[in-house]
């Protein structure tokens, strides 16, 4: 069986599910005249569910291509013209722009041993978070390197951490959650098998007993934290 070349590339220009051994990236015209969720979100700088929820809730056209959703380009065009809420991004990093020139928000934020949520709050709330040039690629936030450069040097708060002051991070973590059991009138099973060092179940059991008060229901049981530690004084030395 032979197949005719002319009508193979045509074939081969409109599907982007195979690719030619060595050969040119696959979907040229199909590229042309649409867009992948994830393209067209590229194009906003937002994340493709976003666009999904909006095509959905809009009731817009789109094709299926290889059992993937597609947006024409003309049905996009008109959608982008006929609202004022979004607008295109200046520039859509390239997969070696991303690599050499961007750092995704979760491993910025790792770097300064603070969380990706409150890293985002910095870059949206605080002044000195202007100077962090983001945009979103491919479902990510990333910052250009450059940017978070100018942010290190032009604040003393946010540093990039090194070993050391991770451990002792963890340390002072460790310290904290240790002071919060602490100060808890009515503490979960979990907490009350850490201040004894046994298991869950063994805590379930005494608590069967009814020598120290107990709120809650089912699964939710909570122990009275002082009475605990009576009873735990007591009984110590059954306590393996």
């Amino acid at each position: 069986m032979r197949i005719d070349l002319e009508s193979f590339e045509k074939w081969y220009a409109n599907q982007v599910k195979y690719k030619k051994v060595g050969g040119e990236e696959p979907g040229k015209e199909l590229r042309e005249k649409s867009y992948s969720f994830k393209e067209a979100a590229n194009i906003l700088g937002i994340h493709d569910c976003d666009l999904y929820d909006i095509w959905k809730n809009e009731k817009l056209e789109y094709i299926t291509v290889d059992f993937v959703r597609r947006i024409p380009v003309d049905i996009f065009e008109k959608w982008y013209a006929d609202q004022d809420v979004y607008r295109k991004v200046t520039h859509i990093p390239t997969a070696e722009e991303l690599e050499n020139d961007y750092i995704c928000l979760q491993d910025a934020a790792d770097l300064l041993g603070i969380s990706r949520e409150k890293l985002a709050k910095i870059a949206r709330r605080e002044e000195i978070g202007r100077l962090l040039d983001s945009t979103i690629c491919n479902n990510k936030r990333w910052i250009t390197r450059k940017s978070f450069q100018l942010f290190l040097n032009a604040q003393n708060v946010y540093y990039i951490m090194n070993d050391g002051d991770k451990q002792e991070e963890s340390q002072l973590l460790q310290e904290n959650e240790t002071l919060s059991l602490e100060i808890k009138e009515y503490i979960s099973r979990q907490d009350a098998a850490e201040l004894a060092g046994v298991s869950v179940s063994t805590v379930t059991k005494w608590m069967q007993s009814g020598e120290f008060q107990c709120v809650g229901a089912g699964k939710v049981l909570r122990v009275h934290r002082q009475q605990f530690l009576n009873w735990l004084n007591e009984h110590r030395e059954g306590v393996i």
